[in-house]
Formats: C-alpha cells, sequence, structure tokens
C-alpha cells in the first residue's frame, strides 16, 4: 500500500497536520407521501405546505402493495438523490424508517432533512452503531485494519511509529484539532511505549495512541468516502477503536503458555519489566492500558509485583499479583485472532462485543 498523507512538521516538533476529507457532493432531497385508501387528502395538503416552507419536493401519491417506508439513494454524476417514503398515517403524522413527525415536529423534521441533505442516506454517523458505517463498509474498514505490520514501533514517535504503519490509502488519516492541541502540551514529541510487532495494524495503531491517552475511529464524511480519525480519549467505550476485541477461543486454546504449570518465584520486579520477561516464557505479548493507569494516577514503574516460590501457572500469577494493585488481566486478541494480555483497572467497562465483531 502507498503512502496516501503526508505529516508536516509543526512548530518544528514534527506534530501532524491536518488531511482535509473530500468535498461533499451536491445532494437533493425529494420526499414521497404515501397516503392511506381512505383518503387524508387535508392532512396532505397541510404537510405539502410544510416542506414548501422547507424548500423540499414532495410528491404526494396512493400507496401502493409493496410500498413502505425507506430512504434510498442514487447518484447521478456529481448530484446525489435522496428519495425519503413515507407513510402518513391515520392520525396525521408522517412515519418514516426509525422516524415519526407530528405537525408540532416541524423544527425536528427540518433536523432530519438537512441531515440526510449532508451525509446522504445514511445519515450522520454520530451516536450509531459501527461508528455510523454500514455492515458492509464496517466490514472492508476491518478487514484494511487487519493487515499485519511486522515493524517495531516501540520507541518511535507517534508520527513516525503512524507513518511505518502504512495505513491503508483508502482510508485517509486525520488529526483531529483536540489531538493536535494535546500534543503540543509535550515538550518532545512522544514515544511509543510498547509495541507488537507482526499484529494487526487497527491494533498496533489503537495502542500506540493509547499510550497517550489518544484514539481513532472510522468517520464517515458527508461525502460518503471513510476516513479514520484520531481524538483525545474519552470515558465511553466504544467511542473508538478499541485496543482488542473478544477472544473467539477458549483463553487456554488461544494461550497455552499462560495456562502451563511452572515454577514461578519472584523477588521484586516493575510492572513493565514482569510483564516483558513473562511474555518472553509464555509467547504471549502482555500489554499495560496506559491511558487508564494515566487516568487513576497509577505509574506503571512504580508498581513493584513479588511472588514466592510455587508451582502454579503465569496465568494465575499474575491475578495474584495484580489484585492487589487494583489491576487486571484481561484476554483479548487482534483483528486477526492473535491472542494478547491486557493489563488494566479493575472494572473498568470494554466496549459491548456486537459493537463489531472480528
Amino acid at each position: 500500500m502507498r503512502r496516501f498523507w503526508a505529516i508536516i512538521a509543526v512548530l518544528g516538533l514534527g506534530w501532524p497536520s491536518v488531511t482535509l476529507a473530500d468535498e461533499p457532493r451536491t445532494t437533493i432531497v425529494q420526499v414521497e407521501l404515501l397516503t392511506a385508501a381512505d383518503g387524508g387528502a387535508l392532512t396532505a395538503q397541510e404537510w405539502r405546505a410544510v416542506f414548501e416552507q422547507l424548500d423540499i419536493s414532495v410528491l404526494i401519491r396512493r400507496g401502493l402493495l409493496d410500498d413502505k417506508p425507506e430512504v434510498k439513494e442514487r447518484t447521478v454524476g456529481t448530484l446525489r438523490y435522496v428519495t425519503v417514503i413515507g407513510q402518513l398515517d391515520r392520525s396525521g403524522r408522517l412515519v418514516f424508517p426509525e422516524k415519526t413527525f407530528a405537525r408540532s415536529d416541524a423544527a425536528k423534521l427540518k433536523e432530519w432533512l438537512d441531515e440526510l441533505k449532508t451525509y446522504g442516506q445514511q445519515g450522520a454517523p454520530a451516536g450509531k452503531p459501527l461508528w455510523g458505517l454500514s455492515k458492509p463498509q464496517f466490514e472492508q474498514v476491518f478487514a484494511a485494519l487487519a493487515a499485519r505490520s511486522d515493524e517495531d514501533l516501540q520507541g518511535r514517535t507517534l508520527t513516525e511509529a503512524i507513518e511505518a504503519l502504512d495505513l491503508p490509502a483508502a482510508y485517509p488519516l486525520r488529526w483531529s484539532t483536540a489531538a493536535q492541541e494535546r500534543l503540543k502540551l509535550y515538550a518532545e514529541p512522544p514515544q511509543v511505549r510498547q509495541s507488537v510487532p507482526g499484529y494487526a495494524r487497527g491494533t498496533q495503531l489503537a495502542l500506540a495512541l493509547n499510550d497517550h491517552g489518544l484514539a481513532f475511529r472510522p468517520s464517515r464524511t458527508p461525502g460518503g468516502s471513510i476516513e479514520l480519525v484520531i481524538e483525545p480519549q474519552t470515558a465511553q467505550p466504544g467511542d473508538f477503536w478499541p485496543v482488542g476485541w473478544p477472544l473467539q477461543k477458549q483463553a487456554p486454546q488461544a494461550m497455552p503458555g499462560l495456562f502451563a504449570m511452572t515454577n514461578i518465584d519472584l523477588e521484586g520486579a516493575s510492572l513493565p519489566d514482569l510483564l516483558s520477561a513473562a511474555a518472553g516464557l509464555t509467547g504471549v505479548p502482555m500489554l499495560i492500558d496506559h491511558a487508564e493507569l494515566s487516568r487513576r494516577q497509577i505509574d506503571a514503574d512504580a508498581i513493584v509485583l513479588r511472588h514466592p516460590l510455587k508451582k502454579t501457572t503465569w496465568s494465575l500469577a499474575l491475578r495474584a499479583m495484580l489484585v492487589p494493585q487494583k489491576l487486571n488481566r484481561e484476554y483479548w486478541q487482534d483483528e486477526t485472532g492473535q491472542p494478547f494480555v491486557w493489563v488494566t483497572s479493575i472494572g473498568k467497562p470494554r466496549p459491548q462485543a456486537d459493537a463489531g465483531k472480528p
């Protein structure tokens, strides 16, 4: 995959620039109102007057057997036509797919029609499952981000790391203004603190950003294309692309090295050093949720863990050492199904499994 965006040094510190989304094409919204066999002509004409005030073309006709409320879209050259078909019910309300409007809802109706005019058939992406993408769109983005990268990103600046990932050209990367402002708070360009070479690009990007309280999400533009937007994290799970997905196999099957009996004797080691050593012994990457620990004012380097000589498994040993620190080890996988251990705070919510499945 070829590079498609450039990172321009800002203030001489290597801050990434904002790339512009595609310009929205001209959209024409048309409305069709279906009336029942028993008439409703007067109410229909009242609604016609409402749409005329909104400068929206409306066709009122008798509903046929196969007619149903729906929103359709077609493109002719540079024009995008969005056709909204609604049913006029007996109470005089307009019934559209997942939307119902009474005569007193003219302002809400205008807001919805303006949204369709801006974003097309799918409407605005904010607040919708899969970040407002259709299932086929999400699957395409997921597949693109599931491509593996053998680059070791640890120690590189964020901008260097992102360039090394060679992200898919079909989905341009854009740094939000808030994300750029967050980066400017650093005296030096922030570096990637941990890396998983050979894992999927989606997980590697999410991990690198998470080290510094940042995250990314797919975003559908008004023109209908999809970009990847980097923003400061929020506390709401599901707002951003997660660092890992629900494990699709039983943990002992996916990570046998973690559940093999062995003698463990640990006099004392910092959390990062312990996880690095355990990863080498078990063959399973062990990663720290630095964003969550930072929110809770926990310094991972200051945590010293000990374990008396005992024949046990690394899974049990990690739990015994982490719980007193109010930490937990969770089992997740990247977009390709490769597992890893995720160390985060106890009780931190995760996105629902149906928010997007690998």
